[in-house]
């Protein structure tokens, strides 16, 4: 597996510089193009996007056939390019990690029992995310995990049955917690079972940090008859083991990624991390204004931490925020590059009529509203009139004067078309620069993830990043796996 520490087989290597530098450049490039993802999309007419497209790009851009827009993400360049787009377009693809799946992994077959109520893309995860958990067990002498954010148990179920390890799933959400433990009756298990559910949220404070010593004191201890793993957390003990604790975690949301890593590195008797990422638009805010990052857990590593400051000193209106971290979290290349000219169509109205709604309803005073509801029917994206005609059952009227409905429908209803006629011009900037997302999306997603791992080694802590999952299936495929 590619080894981080050193860089070996991923693109800083191959680009001949050290760590501090590749942050750098990475930085660099997002702050010189924050146009591309700084917005939401949704105000894509509101905020006149297509005009911040440096203008000799523009009609390159825009002429690029369906085959050339796919493949523009993977670094494909054209002949009659202007330089600064050939520059940018081959910077972005040299900054990010690979996502091709690592050819070295093999998945494990996941017995048919075991498998029952897993969709395809949960058992390719699992197939493969235990058979790097298990090895990696092996090489730490760990004969116990902990599975954060459980879920189901999917995967705890696995490395219990086929991999002989005893699993504690930690899962903050009370109903997944039951619906685990279900699972695990009517797989037969009895009360001296070696595999247990608890409800327990870890957060960022001492009192997870305890909580968790606690947890690795009582894996010694399988639950006698009448009691439950919490009972045993429950009673402190505090017998050591010899054997290791292997501390996974499978697609964590938001912060518990950076507490999983921040436990870490603090709790010595865990041996090892495997954790994917995922869902990084839901970090914690400090403070929404604050430049160049507004995350409490992000950045976590000095050296990101010292690269932002000097970045962000030449670009002080520069900021990190929601809109990246949601663009790092959206699809990779490998499903843009097999979208057909009739996808990006479709992608095009969705987003383009979704705004125009955006812009009448934001322009339109007191006089209308949006319902939490969404059009999600596709065929209400075949044509305007057929979405106006959807849209309509999610708008409510309130005004300070008396409503008159007829009048006032027919007011909104040609907004929303005259609104269509003056921007429809436009509506191919759409995908032109949805294009550009998604050459960005790998480098906001590898500042991410190096940041984790750099965070990691400043510990002392030897530390992976491995393209674990075929990101056409599961896009959130990079594992960090960590060692003591």
């Amino acid at each position: 597996m590619a080894n981080f520490g050193d860089f070996s087989s991923i693109s800083p290597n191959s680009l001949g510089i050290e760590a501090g530098e590749y942050v750098e450049r990475i930085c660099r490039l997002l702050a010189e193009q924050k146009w591309i993802y700084n917005f939401q999309l949704t105000r894509f007419f509101l905020e006149r996007v297509w005009e911040k497209v440096p203008e000799e790009w523009r009609q390159p851009l825009l002429s690029l056939s369906t085959h050339d827009l796919n493949h523009l993400p993977s670094g494909h360049l054209k002949d009659d390019w202007p330089t600064t787009l050939k520059a940018f377009v081959k910077t972005a693809a040299s900054l990010s990690l690979p996502r091709q799946q690592a050819t070295d992994l093999v998945a494990m077959e996941i017995n048919k029992d075991l498998a029952r109520g897993m969709t395809p893309k949960k058992k390719h995860e699992v197939s493969y995310l235990a058979s790097v958990v298990r090895d990696t067990c092996g090489k730490t002498s760990c004969n116990s995990v902990i599975d954060v954010g459980s879920g189901l148990g999917y995967l705890g179920q696995v490395l219990h049955h086929q991999c002989g390890l005893q699993v504690v799933g930690v899962e903050a959400q009370a109903s997944h917690v039951h619906g685990a433990q279900r699972r695990i009756k009517s797989q037969g298990e009895d009360k001296e079972t070696q595999i247990q559910t608890m409800n327990l949220t870890l957060d960022d404070d001492p009192s997870s940090i305890h909580d968790l010593e606690l947890l690795l004191s009582s894996l010694q201890q399988s639950p006698s008859e009448g009691q439950s793993q919490t009972d045993v957390l429950n009673r402190k003990g505090d017998i050591d083991r010899d054997d290791g604790t292997c501390m996974v975690g499978l697609h964590c949301c938001g912060d518990l990624c950076p507490i999983m890593l921040k436990m870490f590195t603090s709790v010595e008797r865990l041996r090892c991390l495997v954790c994917v990422s995922c869902c990084y638009h839901g970090m914690s805010v400090t403070e929404p204004d604050s430049r160049p990052s507004c995350f409490m857990n992000f950045p976590l590593s000095h050296t990101v931490k010292e690269k932002l400051k000097e970045v962000g000193r030449e670009f002080p209106n520069w900021q990190l925020n929601v809109f990246a971290m949601r663009l790092a979290a959206q699809e990779t290349r490998a499903r843009w590059a097999c979208q057909s000219y009739e996808d990006h169509q479709f992608h095009t109205r969705s987003v383009a009529y979704r705004a125009i709604l955006e812009h009448v309803v934001s322009t339109a005073g007191k006089g209308i509203q949006k319902l939490k509801r969404k059009v999600t029917r596709k065929d209400a994206f075949q044509s305007f009139p057929g979405y106006l005609a959807a849209v309509f059952g999610r708008l409510t009227l309130h005004s300070d004067e008396a409503v008159q409905p007829e009048e006032d429908w027919k007011k909104y209803h040609d907004a929303l078309q005259q609104s269509h006629d003056q921007w429809e011009e436009f509506f191919p900037y759409i995908e032109v620069i949805t294009a550009l997302q998604v050459l960005l999306q790998p480098v906001l997603e590898t500042l991410v993830t190096v940041d984790r791992c750099l965070y990691l080694q400043e510990q002392g802590l030897k530390t992976e990043v491995v393209p674990i999952f075929d990101d056409s299936i599961s896009p959130r495929n990079l594992v960090i796996i960590a060692e003591r």
